[in-house]
């Protein structure tokens, strides 16, 4: 069973009480970056962002760090320019000694506590790193001035996500549920209204529209048993009544719903979980310190996926209400079994196409093009939700373990997760291809 997450978990930083003059081998530890954004999503999953809330908030956070990583890593290109209205990003002051690691770490938590609204625990953070470089030999005008840095390209960073449309999105209208048999209805238990009807509207990071990898329609609703869509939904049925012990455990580690009601006699609360996005961070943590990746590899890591993250949850949700499909629980309840239940929760928006499989199509693309085909690794990410580690012998087996679990767990027909693999496995080599990042070009590796 998912554990609610009480609190959130401290930061693991290993101060000394003495100074030693070893703080850049403390500062510059690639591991403390990925343990900063775990705590990012640890706040993200305490206050219930939603998934594409959450991936917002990583592509920004992640851009800002690697902003200042650029200037001070002559390996790395600016984006500034690149992205579009991204200019004039800040310069370090001539003469100011920086610490650029320490000043991407400033930028990024300074991001993420804005953009979360988590300030007194973010402070908290930022605090303790302060006092972990000071402690370890940091000087102090060093320390200042590289704070100062970070701030700085934070502001600029912020500034620039103020012109994405998302707070246009906070007081639009309401998603109206049309009234047309075969589209999407609220599902039980609680029936919440559709999440995130705007999204698409939000302006994309790197892909040119959000339909700018649309895919082809959906096959037309019909309740005719012999038609191609009540296949699609007889398949959900039979295969959900028929898991093995493998396929639930399949659908539950990747299950990764961030507010799932439960309901036990007349009482119905909510339990807390990562998001998808949040998944694939930690799966990046694992995947750089496998690799023993430097400080500045693990920042572009983070930065290139999670903006395939956030434009695959655009693009996915621009087909989902461009088309407004029926969620299989609602055409097996009111056309084959009224009783039926899915294995997991059905997530509250439109069935076409597959959020889980669009993303982790995406970010696996992105980490094939950075480190190759053939990475295997465990991954460790569902561990605080009691759910054991996975073994994979590569990321795409587990981008497309990700988008099968929601077939097993009765929330997607199975055409709509291979429609949006091929989505996210477009968008990803779009991210690569359009971006400049590593003044030596990354491509993709055949081990």
């Amino acid at each position: 069973m998912r554990k609610l997450i009480p609190a959130l978990l401290v930061l693991a930083i290993a101060a000394s009480c003495n100074r030693a003059n070893d703080y850049q081998k403390v500062i510059h530890d690639p591991n403390l970056y990925s343990r900063l954004t775990g705590q990012l999503t640890e706040i993200m999953t305490f206050n219930i962002f939603t998934p594409p809330v959450a991936s917002r908030v990583y592509a920004y956070s992640h851009l800002a760090a690697y902003e200042v990583m650029a200037k001070g890593d002559s390996n790395y290109t600016s984006l500034d320019g690149q992205l579009k209205g991204l200019v004039n990003m800040p310069k370090p002051q001539a003469g100011k000694q920086i610490d650029y690691p320490y000043a991407s770490m400033v930028a990024m938590l300074e991001v993420g506590k804005t953009l979360t609204f988590s300030n007194a625990t973010m402070d908290s953070i930022v605090n303790a790193l302060k006092e972990t470089a000071l402690d370890h030999g940091m000087p102090d005008s060093m320390e200042s001035h590289s704070k100062a840095y970070g701030l700085n390209v934070a502001k600029a960073v912020l500034a620039w996500s103020k012109k994405d449309n998302y707070a246009q999105t906070r007081s639009a209208a309401k998603y109206t549920v049309p009234e047309e048999e075969g589209k999407w209805i609220p599902t039980p238990p609680a029936y919440i209204q559709a999440v995130e009807p705007h999204w698409r509207t939000i302006r994309s990071i790197v892909m040119d529209s959000a339909s700018q990898f649309a895919p082809p329609p959906p096959a037309a609703f019909s309740k005719d048993s012999t038609s191609e869509f009540y296949g699609w939904a007889k398949q959900v049925y039979d295969t959900v009544n028929n898991l093995s012990d493998e396929q639930k455990a399949i659908a539950s580690f990747w299950d990764c719903n961030g507010f799932k009601v439960n309901v036990v006699g007349h009482a119905m609360f909510a339990t807390k979980a990562m998001t998808p996005g949040g998944h694939w961070m930690g799966i990046i943590g694992i995947v750089c310190k496998d690799k023993q990746v430097d400080f500045s590899k693990t920042i572009q890591t983070y930065t290139l996926v999670s903006f395939a993250l956030m434009d695959a949850f655009i693009s996915c949700w621009d087909a989902k209400y461009t088309w407004a499909l029926i969620r299989p629980e609602s055409v097996i309840n009111q056309y084959i079994d009224a009783s039926w239940k899915p294995f997991l929760q059905t997530p509250p928006f439109p069935e076409y196409t597959s959020g889980h499989s669009e993303i982790s199509s995406a970010a696996a693309t992105v980490l094939e093009h950075l480190y190759g085909t053939n990475v295997s690794f465990r991954d460790s990410t569902e561990r605080a939700w009691g759910w054991p580690d996975r073994n994979f012998t590569s990321l795409r087996q587990a981008a497309d373990e990700a988008g099968i679990s929601r077939f097993y767990g009765g929330i997607h027909y199975r055409q709509s997760i291979a429609v949006a693999k091929d989505q996210g496995l477009r968008l990803g080599n779009h991210v690569m291809t359009k971006l400049q990042t590593s003044k030596h070009a990354e491509k993709l590796a055949a081990e």
